[in-house]
């Protein structure tokens, strides 16, 4: 069965340091405001399949995963969900209802856990 991407979004209180287990290549933005509106920027480098670790400041982040992620919060404060992810929703915006068009597309979606 297709897998599709599992979207999830950060919203960090105060800096914190967060322990990202994933089992692919993962890209972490940061969503930085700019005069076209909020803009995601690349945060550091990419998460390699495994454990890493990363200090984020203040703010909001998110990223996308086909594979199951899990979050640790190490020390800080961090709000973490899981944004429905389609061709009309802007991750960079708060999640949105989705409407009455039908069933979602098939395909599996990952499991995201946070500690």
């Amino acid at each position: 069965m297709k897998k599709r991407p599992v979207q999830v979004a950060l919203h960090v209180r105060e800096p914190s340091v967060i322990e990202f287990t994933v089992g692919e290549r993962v890209q972490l933005d940061r969503l930085a405001p700019s005069t076209r509106g909020v803009v995601p920027e690349r945060h550091g480098s990419l998460l390699s399949p495994g454990v890493s670790t990363r200090t984020l400041a203040q703010g909001h982040y998110c990223f996308k995963t086909l594979t199951d992620a899990n979050l640790r919060v190490v020390h800080g404060g961090v709000e973490a969900h899981v944004v429905a992810h389609n061709k009309d929703n802007d991750p960079r915006l708060p999640p949105v209802i989705p409407s009455a068009k039908g069933d979602e597309p098939a395909g599996e979606l990952p499991t995201l856990t946070i500690e």
